[in-house]
């Protein structure tokens, strides 16, 4: 299992979101969470997202990110076998 964090920037819900360069490609999306930045008027935050696969190294996620956020995503790389 694979896991990439990178900062998308600002994204609209359900807009494509390319994976980092270098990054292997995605096979199946496990699960992603947003860790948004303070704006200096509301704290810190983890945001629950649900990835969904579009292709080989991009996805969408239901919720839109900004530009204080990393996203962290979870997924099996393409060819990657899980030990039991």
């Amino acid at each position: 299992m694979r896991t990439v964090v990178w900062a998308p920037g600002a994204k609209s819900a359900d807009t494509n979101i390319d994976l980092p360069a270098g990054s292997p490609s995605i096979a199946e999306v496990k699960n992603a969470e947003i860790f948004r930045g303070s704006d200096g008027s509301a704290a810190a935050a983890k945001v629950a997202a649900t990835p969904t696969k579009v292709d080989a190294d991009t996805i969408k996620l239901n919720v839109a990110t900004t530009d204080r956020d990393l996203l962290v995503l979870r997924y099996i790389a393409v060819g990657e076998v899980l030990q039991p």
